[in-house]
């Protein structure tokens, strides 16, 4: 089968016929073309190293790669597939709080993606234009210059609602929400398994909890039905925001107040270019439909009404009324918690528990957290400059932490790990943030067309939010030994002997570590050598099976 083939039909389908019920959608998730390109998205994501409540991670289902999706076709086909209970973390926010991550198994996963792939192309079709997150081919900056052109002095929407709904993902309605599908899909299979994968609980330790409503942050399909359900905040809000030109005008003369409305997930803001009172109204009216249409809480005390000129929050960025060169603008900028965020994370990566960590692996992480960091602000007023100082701080973290780590002295410190201009290595330089990203200005359009039916690559926004690397490795000691031991072995793998480059290079342990009384013996120089992915991924199905005879 040709999956992208498929989907566009899907979507256009779902374009020309509104009202249609979508059947025969289950048979497509066991195919085995689907199944696979499920898969491959799966392990390309970040997270793909960490294991679920089976403690089964994509190296480990790659083992046998052929047999798990073999697994997962009978399961589905026979629909004796029965999804695990998600194994719950919890991911430490900038105020101190905690955010509860739901990982499922890596089957789990690869379902939830295929299930994804069936239901995005036909609600691309019907999903609004002021909708922005977890959706393809659309990113926070298209809605952040929505905000920007909607707030002109022409146009002065300068009233601000900015919604926050209490802990929306903890509480949507299982059954409102299958009712919501129920809509564009007749298809009971697909519901049902749905409805398994939301039923399924959470693993917090060694304990079992029921999920009787909500979806897990983390799950695949998870964002996909967060944005179905609040799909019909967005439809509730057309009447005020796809007005005429005309009605817009009429509304004006009749010394009322038009709206219009951006939504990032859970996050939306509604803006007002009436008065204070007709903003106070309108979050009122959000108040009630949110509560009696979706079974949702609409936090009145987190929900405020500001104007403009005194800023708001939205989406990690400060936006606000000020005075440009060329009279009043809304100006973007990184507010301070942003700038406290990005160096916290700097901080605890350094800090005097990460001495063990390689150096080139660390500088690595350092350079992994500012780069996401400023691609997210790069667009921002006076970002080079908000970045040179993050540069500066991060410098003198590095240099103390190399001195501590190799117990030398600042000017040893200066004089050994000066390379090209930068601190590091020769394999590893820490970026220059201000000089890497440069001030820029957004132009792309912010409402975009459905990339499933013009045949866009699809690529989605890296976000901020969630766990990030620090540079600490699962076998200490090998990061730094790495250059060493591909230039003893001529950049060649000892397994095939073709040459291969330090980007694709692998450090094998010769003999497994857990052989060894003490992991740091492993790590002697004479145990490591260089393999390519291939002789490394056979030695180790290799070692796999000698150990499971000895046992």
């Amino acid at each position: 089968m040709n999956v992208g083939e498929m989907q566009r039909i899907l979507s256009l389908k779902a374009e020309k016929e509104p009202d249609h019920k979508f059947g025969n959608l289950y048979n497509l998730l066991y195919d085995r073309n689907w199944l696979r390109l499920a898969h491959d998205h799966v392990r390309q994501n970040a997270g793909s190293v960490t294991a679920g409540c089976d403690g089964i991670n994509m190296e480990a289902f790659d083992d046998d790669l052929g047999g798990n999706l073999q697994r997962i076709v009978q399961g589905l086909k026979t629909e004796t597939f029965e999804p695990y209970p998600v194994r719950r973390v919890y991911i430490p926010k900038s105020n101190g709080k905690v955010r509860p991550l739901g990982i499922p198994t890596i089957a789990d996963r690869i379902v939830q993606e295929a299930i994804r792939m069936v239901l995005e192309p036909i609600y691309e079709a019907d999903f609004s234009q002021h909708s922005f997150g977890f959706r393809p081919c659309r990113r926070t900056m298209d809605a952040i210059k929505y905000i920007i052109w909607s707030t002109t002095e022409l146009k002065k929407f300068f009233w601000i609602i900015e919604g926050d709904i209490s802990s929306y993902f903890d509480t949507i309605n299982h059954e409102k929400l299958v009712q919501l599908l129920r809509k564009r899909v007749k298809d009971e299979w697909l519901l049902t398994l749905i409805w398994k994968y939301l039923r399924a609980g959470v693993m917090e330790g060694k304990l079992f909890r029921d999920t009787k409503q909500g979806t897990p942050q983390g799950g695949i399909v998870s964002p996909l039905l967060a944005n179905i359900y609040l799909h019909e905040l967005d439809a509730y809000m057309l009447q005020y925001t796809d007005l005429s030109t005309k009605g817009k005008t009429v509304r004006r003369k009749q010394g009322k107040g038009n709206y219009t409305y951006i939504r990032y997930a859970d996050d939306f803001v509604v803006l007002c270019n009436g008065t204070r009172v007709e903003a106070e109204t309108m979050k009122e009216e959000l108040y009630e439909f949110l509560k009696n249409s979706l079974k949702l809480n609409l936090s009145k005390e987190k929900t405020k009404v500001s104007h403009l000129n005194d800023g708001f929050l939205f989406l990690g960025f400060r936006i606000q009324r000020a005075m440009g060169q060329k009279g009043m603008t809304t100006k973007v900028t990184i507010p301070k918690e942003a700038q406290e965020r990005v160096l916290d994370k700097i901080i605890h990566a350094t800090n005097k528990t990460s001495y063990q960590d390689s150096l080139n692996n660390k500088i690595q992480a350092i350079n992994r957290i500012i780069r996401g960091w400023c691609r997210y602000y790069q667009y921002t007023s006076r970002a080079s400059s908000t970045f040179h100082r993050i540069e500066h701080k991060t410098y003198w973290l590095m240099c103390h932490w190399i001195a501590r780590k190799f117990e030398i002295s600042m000017p040893i410190v200066m004089s050994r790990y000066m390379y090209q201009g930068s601190l590091g290595t020769k394999e590893q330089q820490l970026i220059s943030a201000h000089r890497k990203f440069p001030s820029l200005r957004y132009t792309e359009r912010f409402f975009k067309p459905n990339p499933y039916t013009t045949q866009e690559e699809i690529h989605r926004e890296e976000l901020l939010e969630g766990p990030y690397w620090t540079g600490m490795e699962q076998r200490q000691i090998v990061g730094d030994l790495r250059p060493i031991v591909l230039a003893r072995d001529e950049f060649k793998c000892r397994g095939c002997g073709e040459e291969i480059s330090p980007q694709q290079a692998e450090i094998d342990h010769k003999r497994p570590v857990r052989r060894f009384k003490l992991p740091v013996d492993a790590n002697r120089l004479e145990n490591l050598q260089t393999l390519c992915a291939e002789c490394h991924r056979i030695k180790t199905q290799s070692d796999r099976r000698m150990e499971s005879r000895v046992q």
